[in-house]
Formats: C-alpha cells, structure tokens, sequence
C-alpha cells in the first residue's frame, strides 16, 4: 500500500497543499502523513475510508486524519477540492471549551467510532454556498500566492473547521461526550504498551498539546502523564501479583521505556520496589 509523504505535496508551504481534481477514474488504497479534506464540488463518487464506504456528492466533506487508509472511485466525471495540512497548521484559538469535545467527535480514535456518517458532513442551502466558498477562496488565494497567502489561507482554514465543528455540534448530547472521554480512557487501556505521549495523543485528537493537556486535566483531574503512569503501574501490579513474568517483561507490557523508569515510578507512587512487592 502507498504512503503519501508531506514532502511529495508540501512543496509551496510546508504544512499546507490545495489543489482541485476534476475524475471519472479510481485512486486505489493508500494512507498519507497528513490530514485530508475532501469537499464535493459536483458529480458523486464512492470513498472508502478505514474499510468503511461512503457515498459522496456535491455538499459533502469528508475528513481523513492521518494514518487513514483511503481508497475511491467516480463512475462519472466529479469535481472536488483536497485540502491537506497537519495539524500544526491549525490555530489554538478555534479550540474552545464549548467545542473542545466536538473535535473528538470529529477527528480522534476513528477506529473505535462505529456512526455510519462518522467522518462525513453534508451541507445544503445557504450552508452549501457558504462552506464553498470559502474553500473556493481557499483555492485561489492558494494559487495566486500574493504576499501573506499563508496567513489568509491558514485563517480562512481555522473558519472551515469552526463550521464543520458547528455541524457536529448540532446534534452532540452529553452522553456522547462522556462516551468520547470514556473511548479515550480505554483507548489508552488497550495501548499501554505503546507510545502515549502527550504530543502524540493530541495530534490524534487533532488538538494542540497545551490545550489538550489542560481540557484532559480538567476531566480526569490529574495530568495525562501521570494518568498513563498509574494505569502502566496498576496493570504492571496485577502482572506481579497473577504471573511469574519477570520484572523486565512485565515492565515492557505495561509500557514503561525501561527498567529504571518503572522503579522510579514504583517508588514515587508506591513507596517501594517491584521485587518488594512481589515478595510481599
């Protein structure tokens, strides 16, 4: 499967590349380094994101965060616009409290969302025109790349995700919002043993770190440090208490970089050793 890399597109700005495609032919699959808008400017085609099948036509948005597998075809000829960027292009300032969690919704752990439109938006009427054109604007401000074209393009940008953010709001309950909270806590549950950075999880939730460190503080009342480093510890004691494992192997499948690191943290939180507690 190919890999688009962010250098092959991101050649004028290197955290942005827009272009215009007019098809009647099929991409076949694929991922790519960078987040992926695609809007339906006319015609309908048949997207397939992450196994899942959309079909698509003029009014729609699909968004694909990195990593997405992506495949498509269009039986007849379709216009679309592709905007791709990472997330650093984004600015902090469209993350607030009140859509904090509808970014979740929007971009982060696609793969434990099972919403038939998940990653898809509609607009009709007056919305339609709107979203069009600001992408349209987009397009040409892209193209004719006058002076400062990076800071319009990029404010222009922030606009189209607070509308796509607005959409998903509409019809977001409380309920779902703690169920997104409640998928991130056993998202990192079920991937102790990987990377769970801070840097990392907020670029899959498509959020700037600081902010995203400071909304998840304020849910789970300690930091995402801290948090991941009490579940590696309750998940390494329960390997101690239930198996022979050694300590090497079991402070690998809780996710701790190194021997060191998980006795350090054995003795900040608990007050002795791996060996110590086993014994005891």
């Amino acid at each position: 499967m190919r890999i688009y890399k962010t250098e092959e597109f991101m050649t004028h700005s290197k955290n942005l590349h827009i272009f215009k495609c007019t098809s009647d032919k099929a991409e076949t699959l694929h991922t790519h380094e960078f987040i992926e808008l695609v809007y339906v400017l006319s015609g309908s085609m048949t997207q397939i994101m992450d196994n899942r099948q959309y079909e698509v036509r003029h009014g729609d948005i699909l968004f694909m965060n990195y990593g997405c597998t992506h495949a498509f075809s269009a039986e007849n000829r379709c216009s679309y616009v592709n905007i791709l960027f990472s997330p650093e292009l984004m600015g902090e300032e469209i993350v607030t409290p009140a859509n904090a969690f509808c970014l979740l919704s929007l971009a982060a752990f696609n793969e434990m969302r099972s919403d038939a439109n998940f990653g898809k938006l509609t607009f009709f009427g007056s919305e339609r025109k709107e979203i069009e054109d600001i992408i349209l604007a987009m397009l040409k401000e892209y193209k004719e790349k006058q002076s400062a074209w990076e800071t319009v393009v990029g404010n222009y940008l922030n606009t189209l995700i607070v509308k796509m953010l607005r959409k998903t709001q509409m019809g977001m309950e409380q309920v779902e919002i703690d169920g997104m909270w409640q998928e991130l806590s056993e998202y990192i549950d079920q991937n102790l043993d990987s990377r769970l950075t801070l840097s990392s999880l907020a670029q899959k939730c498509f959020y700037n770190p600081s902010y995203f460190s400071r909304v998840f503080k304020e849910k789970f009342g300690v930091s995402l440090t801290e948090y991941i480093t009490r579940k590696r510890l309750n998940y390494a004691i329960e390997l101690l208490s239930g198996t022979d494992l050694s300590l090497d192997e079991i402070s690998s499948r809780a996710g701790f970089s190194d021997r060191n690191s998980f006795y350090h943290a054995f003795s900040h939180y608990l007050n002795s050793t791996p060996t110590t507690y086993r014994k005891k």
